[in-house]
């Protein structure tokens, strides 16, 4: 499904973080293309949902949802499903449309590459999975906590769409756990204009949405 929205400014500012993504090393989920993504899921037994109606519901209640509105028009969303133990998930259960044991894998793609992604686990992720998927997406660096600014320092904190505590020590990704049976992670620029993005439309809507008191 795709999703024309969004200034001209904000578009161009996504297509330099697909351009910079592609120099990204080859173990980096953010930033990978879809066809090497693809890839190396279908062949761990993963598969793409197509139905309409299940991917709607996936798509119910995911952070990502808010800020469909501030992507450029060449983002796409795929939504795909994995088994925990890597077999091939068998045509009943998926005719089914109930919530399957096993992994959710949403994929926000702009211009082909991906910039944003959600583990989602129908059972709960134990710490030694959360770890794997952090290691997995370090991207050749390494997790810290997001340090709050000091008030005496004056600083600010780097606005986060998604409300981000984690990112990497180089600066480019950033993540955040969802309750006990998931993660998000995001290309940490496009976080950050997404979340610059809502609070300009929130400040430009403000007067209008006053207007007669």
């Amino acid at each position: 499904m795709k999703y024309s929205k969004s200034s001209f400014v904000l578009g161009a500012l996504c297509a330099g973080l697909v351009f910079s993504a592609i120099s990204s090393t080859a173990e980096a989920r953010i930033g990978e293309r879809r066809d090497s993504i693809e890839r190396r899921l279908f062949s761990s037994g993963g598969i793409v949902y197509r139905d309409d109606v299940v991917e709607e519901n996936r798509r119910k209640g995911m952070p990502y949802m808010a800020f469909f509105e501030y992507l450029p028009s060449s983002a796409d969303v795929r939504i795909y499903y994995k088994t925990a133990d890597g077999r091939r998930p068998s045509s009943k259960e998926l005719e089914a449309r109930r919530v399957l044991a096993g992994w959710d894998f949403h994929v926000v793609y702009v211009g082909g590459k991906s910039m944003l992604e959600v583990y989602k686990r129908s059972q709960g992720v134990s710490e030694h999975e959360l770890n794997q998927l952090l290691m997995l997406n370090a991207n050749g660096s390494f997790w810290k906590k997001i340090a709050k600014p000091k008030p005496s320092t004056g600083d600010k904190a780097k606005p986060s769409a998604l409300g981000c505590d984690m990112e990497t020590d180089n600066g480019q990704i950033r993540a955040k756990k969802l309750g006990g049976n998931g993660l998000i992670v995001v290309d940490a620029q496009l976080d950050e204009l997404l979340a610059d993005e809502k609070q300009a439309d929130l400040v430009g809507k403000a007067p209008m949405s006053v207007s007669g008191f």
